[in-house]
Parts: C-alpha cells; sequence; structure tokens
C-alpha cells in the first residue's frame, strides 16, 4: 500500500509540474494521493464485481470501464488489443516510469492505401400492417396467392393429421413461445374461473386485475372467452364468469385491451340479448343481462373517443333487436336495458319514440295471458322501459344546473291532463308504471315535450 501511495505521489508531482506547478507541497501531494488511492480502489472493486458477475477469473479492459460507467465516469481507462503490450522504461525524478510507445506509422503507405466504400444513408420506411383487420397490398406484407396457398396448406395438413398420419407437423398458430410458468398460471387461472367455488373464481378475478406481466396471455384469455361464450350459451355460471373474467381484464391497468374488442364485444352483446342463456326460464338470467349492458356501456365510455363508430353500431344494433317482433322478449329486454345503459340521448331519440307502438303490439297480449313464463319476460320488458324512461326524466332534472335545484317531491302532483298526455306519448301499459314511480308533473316535461 506504501509503495502504490508513493507511486501516485510521484505520478501527481510529475503531472503538477507539466501543469507549470514547480515543487508543489509534499503535505498536498500527500493528501491527493490518499484521495486518488480511494477512488483507485472503489474502481477496482467494482470491476472485479463485473468480473465475477461475468464468470471469468481475469480483469479486463471491459470491467473497468464498465465500473467507470456505474460512477457516472466517462469510460476513458485503456483500450482492447489482441496483440500483446510492450512497456518502455524513462525515468523521472530518479523514479523510472513504464509505458507503452506509439508506433510509427508510414504516411506513404497510408496515402497509397484505396479509399474505403461510402456508407449508406440511413433511412426509415414505414408501412401499415393492417387496417382495420385487412392487409393492405404492398411489397411489404405478403400476397394474396402467398396467404391462399399458405392456408391451403394448412388445411391439407390439417385433413391428413384427422384421417390419422401421425407423421403430419402441424405447426401452432402463434409463433412466440410462453413459458412454463404462463402456462401454468394460464391453466390455473381459466380452471379456477369455472370452478364450482366461489372463493376460488373471485382469487382469478382479482389476479387478472392486478398481476402484471400478463399481456403475452391476453390473447389466450380473449380466445378462451370467445370460445366459452360459444360453447355454454345456455350454462348461466359460466356466462357471468366469463362476464366477471372480461372486466376484470378492462380494470387491469397492466393491459392493452384495445386490439382486442372486436372479439370482445360479440360475447358481451350474446350475453345481454341471447335468446336464451340459462335452461330453466325460471332462473335469474335477468341479471347477467342487466350485468352485460353495463359492461358494454363502461367499453362505450371508456374506448368511445378512440372508436367513434363502436357505439352508433351498437346501437344500431340493438334497435334491431329491439324492434324485430320475431325476436323473444328476453332479446327485447337485453336490447331495452342495453340502449339504456348507452345514455339519455339514446334514451331520448331510440326508446322514447317507439315505447307506445312496442307495448301495444308486443307487450300487451303477453301481460294479459295466463301463461305465468311470457306474463314474466312482457313485465319485465315493460319494467325495463318505464326505467329507462325515468332514467331519461332523472339525468335532464341534473342536467339542468341553471334552474332551481329541488327533488322530485318538492313540486306539485300529476293531473289528469298530464296523464292523458303521458299516455297518449308512451301508451297505457308503459304509462302506469312510469306515472307509479314518477308523481310529479314537472318531472314529466322530457315525456311531454318528446315528439312522438
Amino acid at each position: 500500500m506504501a509503495k502504490l501511495l508513493s507511486i501516485v505521489v510521484t505520478l501527481l508531482q510529475s503531472i503538477a509540474e507539466t501543469c507549470g506547478i514547480p515543487n508543489p507541497k509534499e503535505d498536498y501531494s500527500n493528501a491527493l494521493a490518499h484521495d486518488v488511492d480511494y477512488r483507485l480502489q472503489e474502481i477496482i472493486q467494482e470491476a472485479v464485481k463485473f468480473m465475477r458477475h461475468s464468470k471469468r477469473t481475469r480483469l479486463t479492459v471491459d470491467d473497468i470501464n464498465a465500473a467507470l460507467r456505474v460512477r457516472n465516469v466517462e469510460p476513458l481507462y485503456g483500450f482492447t488489443s489482441g496483440d500483446p503490450l510492450r512497456f518502455k522504461k524513462t525515468t523521472a525524478n530518479m523514479s523510472d516510469i513504464y509505458y507503452v510507445g506509439d508506433d510509427e506509422v508510414d504516411f506513404d503507405t497510408i496515402l497509397n492505401k484505396p479509399l474505403p466504400k461510402v456508407p449508406l444513408d440511413v433511412t426509415f420506411t414505414a408501412h401499415w400492417l393492417a387496417i382495420e383487420g385487412v392487409q393492405p397490398a404492398i411489397p411489404q406484407n405478403p400476397t394474396p396467392a402467398d396467404a391462399k396457398s399458405e392456408l391451403l396448406s394448412k388445411r391439407l395438413k390439417a385433413t391428413a393429421n384427422a384421417t390419422g398420419n401421425d407423421q403430419v407437423d402441424v405447426k401452432p398458430l402463434v409463433k412466440h413461445v410462453l413459458s412454463k410458468e404462463l402456462q401454468l398460471y394460464y391453466e390455473r387461472i381459466t380452471e379456477a374461473v369455472v370452478s364450482e367455488e366461489e372463493r376460488l373464481r373471485y382469487q382469478a378475478y382479482e389476479s387478472l386485475r392486478s398481476d402484471p406481466g400478463l399481456h403475452q396471455l391476453l390473447p389466450y384469455f380473449v380466445q378462451f372467452i370467445v370460445e366459452k361464450v360459444k360453447q355454454n350459451m345456455r350454462n348461466l355460471v359460466v356466462c357471468e364468469s366469463m362476464l366477471c373474467m372480461i372486466q376484470a381484464l378492462l380494470s387491469s391497468p397492466h393491459l392493452f385491451v384495445d386490439p382486442y374488442l372486436n372479439q370482445l364485444m360479440p360475447a358481451i352483446i350474446s350475453c345481454m340479448v341471447g335468446k336464451r342463456i340459462c335452461e330453466n326460464p325460471k332462473d335469474d338470467h335477468w341479471s347477467i343481462r342487466d350485468f352485460a349492458a353495463r359492461l358494454m356501456a363502461l367499453v362505450c365510455q371508456r374506448y368511445g373517443k378512440t372508436y367513434h363508430t363502436m357505439q352508433p353500431r351498437i346501437t344500431k344494433t340493438l334497435l334491431h333487436a329491439f324492434l324485430d317482433v320475431k325476436k323473444p322478449m328476453t332479446t327485447h329486454y337485453g336490447a331495452i336495458v342495453g340502449m339504456t345503459q348507452l345514455g339519455r340521448e339514446v334514451i331520448r331519440t331510440v326508446i322514447l319514440p317507439n315505447t307506445k307502438t312496442y307495448a301495444d303490439n308486443i307487450l300487451r297480449e303477453p301481460l294479459e295471458t295466463p301463461n305465468t313464463i311470457k306474463h314474466l319476460e312482457a313485465s319485465k320488458c315493460r319494467d325495463a322501459l318505464a326505467d329507462a324512461l325515468l332514467k331519461l326524466i332523472k339525468e335532464d332534472r341534473q342536467a339542468q344546473a341553471d334552474e332551481a335545484e329541488q327533488s322530485m317531491e318538492d313540486v306539485d302532483d300529476v293531473d289528469d291532463e298530464t296523464k292523458a298526455v303521458v299516455m297518449e306519448k308512451i301508451g297505457d301499459i308503459v304509462g302506469q308504471e312510469l306515472l307509479a314511480k314518477c308523481t310529479q308533473k314537472s318531472a314529466l316535461t322530457p315525456i311531454l315535450e318528446a315528439q312522438v
């Protein structure tokens, strides 16, 4: 250690003399030498760590440079060379100093060398892989003929495999490989969400909602949801589990769900307007349809600004299901609650103008029939229409911030003339149900002013 300090002191004195500081004081040199010695030991210790982590027993220049980078120091130490270093000896201030000599270069040899090739300019190009799911016909993308031939080869292999040829090698659909941990996680989650134990299902939903690092599994979860909904349209428990699973994926801050909305939305709408999503018509499938409607409205609210055509297309689909007389009333109920969740403008422009016609032509006969199932379905549709109009009334009153804020109980009661107008606007079937829930005249302004 003392020898190293003396060498450092000698070097510092030599550097000071070259900088124009003759005969620097020994105390200053010793203090500076101790600091330099500490810094050198620190750099060497860091370099040894890099050497050990690299599974080597010989310290290299790269280790020293890595240690300097860790200390936010520009790596200026040394250079790498495959040739052995040849040190030369010189004497300064009665001390021996060893240095690496510079090679002599012949200028004629350098000048006579041919010039190197001019490097190519750096350029960047961009192209669309797909536009709304369709690959554009550009040179960077495979041609339709190549895609067709690839699809044909896959079908031939699948057919040969189905006939019992064990020698056929079927390529996987996905090119990236999942780790064993992710595969095990996927199996455990998919088993838990369809389990009969409520505790396991909630733990699976919470894991999907909060765990990071699941982006590689997202397409597999989406495919699992779509297949389960298709195969279990009459299994109420499975449909509810899939909706909860979609809600958990949408709630996760670590997942980018946008590319998979076109696959998830049909599954949600199927659970909402499906003809039968349970084996027994007396089961409480109405709450599942309400849950699907809220989930659909959440997707429209969150991603509606990014995908402008999504909500209008969903509204058009639900309107067709609502006005189709051949559809069952379970489908009508899902369409009504779905459009109700989309907001007051949809209620005002879509539901309200069609309420009277729908009630008179479709609901009147089932409400008067002794069949309990049909009567129940018609009652649910009637209540859903009344709740939609009631929601329109409440949201309109909340939107009128400039008027006097008063509750619905602080206004005048509905008179006979107002009741007659309400009956004329929306019919007696839904009108009676609405007037039973809203008994204030001023609250019925959206209904009274509607252009039906």
